[in-house]
């Protein structure tokens, strides 16, 4: 018999039913759209390339005395140890390399303390309309998410309170509160710092974590930095992420977790000995210590070159029938539409026009939430194509009204 005409095995019997359903496999990566405004992250051209490539250069001269063993399973020691450093200089926070965790990306870290801290069921606070991918962990560990609601400043304190209040009269005490507080993702906003002293007093008082998600906090091009949830506490419950992914080619993978030494051991003891490879690690290492402040010079001014154009294209296209976020700094703002206007129903048509978008349901923690949102991110596109990309988007709107 022909070994083509063999049946394949079945393992969908046996999959576990913890597991999430599956997802086709790409395939081959598609040519973008011309206006591919989902991309979150700076594009070829803006990216350090050849910075890299002579940091991995570097760490590969290095690697054979390190890579003959399996790697610490809290990361490579230097690199947290300038991590600590760095949070000192740039977001005014005291920590430890022995409260420093590597992991493969700020998403992986965020994934790690949601397996460490939360069962089925359990209540988990984040914003209205939050990250993707933090939505897909929670959901994977079968959270039961609460929205609370923000204004242009952030999540409001007394509806935080009120929400903890209802669930604790429920008889569910919350396991975290999720938060992006600098340049927030999607709807861009920063919390002022009065603000983040109000939502750190809540956690306080009522006794549940804070992680606060700080990925993109130096792609700052305006305004003054606003420090970080972390170094306003002095109780011990936030627990802090951040990544060089973004800040240096996404493709390296390598974030960070700080927080407590307890939790940093629960989740050591979930990796088990899978620590982030030695290598890649190095070769950030060599990056950041070198390279990285020059590098965020440059992608700044890019960004907000990008961002402006973004803002005047709107403006041009849709000041009459939406509103946007003016961020001071990011990847992205997020689009509001007047209520009728359904940017869902217009994604298949500005595909058509090579436009292509986040839609707002996929942020939101409610049902039939953010049909008429969206987030647009300026930072892969060039101005040229913001301004063309916006025009089509805006006469596709059009025809919908």
């Amino acid at each position: 018999m022909n070994p083509s005409e063999l049946e394949k095995f079945n393992f969908g019997p046996l999959r576990s039913k913890t597991a999430p359903e599956p997802l086709p496999l790409p395939g081959m990566r598609k040519v973008l759209p011309p206006y591919p405004f989902v991309m979150s992250y700076p594009d070829p051209a803006s990216l350090p390339i050849m910075e890299a490539h002579a940091a991995m250069g570097e760490a590969l001269k290095e690697v054979s005395n390190t890579a003959s063993v399996y790697p610490d399973i809290q990361g490579y020691p230097p690199l947290r140890e300038y991590i600590v450093e760095r949070l000192a200089e740039k977001r005014d926070m005291d920590f430890t390399p022995d409260e420093v965790l590597l992991t493969e990306g700020s998403g992986q870290a965020i994934h790690f303390v949601v397996e460490a801290l939360v069962d089925p069921g359990d209540v988990v606070i984040v914003d209205d309309f939050v990250y993707g991918g933090t939505l897909w962990s929670l959901n994977r560990f079968s959270s039961d998410i609460r929205g609370v609601y923000s204004d242009a400043d952030g999540m409001l304190p007394d509806a935080l309170e009120t929400t903890i209040d209802d669930s604790l009269a429920a008889g569910k005490k919350p396991k975290m509160i999720y938060l992006i507080p600098t340049f927030q993702n999607p709807q861009s906003w920063t919390m002022p710092i009065e603000r983040r002293r109000e939502i750190l007093d809540v956690a306080v008082r009522k006794g549940i974590p804070i992680v606060e998600d700080d990925g993109i906090a130096e792609f700052r091009f305006e305004g003054k930095p606003v420090p970080s949830i972390a170094s306003l506490d002095d109780s011990g419950l936030v627990i802090h992420t951040g990544t060089f992914s973004k800040m240096i080619v996404p493709g390296m993978r390598i974030g960070y977790l700080v927080g407590s030494r307890q939790l940093l051991e629960t989740i050591m003891a979930i990796k088990g000995s899978r620590g982030v490879t030695q290598f890649g690690a190095l070769a950030v290492y060599k990056f950041v210590t070198t390279r990285l402040d020059d590098h965020l010079v440059r992608l700044n001014l890019v960004l907000k070159s990008r961002r402006d154009a973004m803002l005047d294209a709107l403006h041009e296209n849709l000041k009459n029938i939406a509103t946007w976020s003016v961020p001071e700094g990011g990847l992205y703002t997020w689009l509001i539409m007047e209520d009728n206007i359904d940017l869902v129903a217009a994604s298949g048509p500005a595909a058509k026009e090579g436009v292509t978008y986040d839609l707002g349901p996929n942020f939101a923690t409610g049902e039939d939430q953010g049909r008429n949102k969206a987030r647009l991110c300026f930072s892969f596109n060039t101005e040229t194509e913001i301004k063309e990309g916006i025009t089509r988007l805006a006469n596709v709107v059009k025809t919908l009204i």
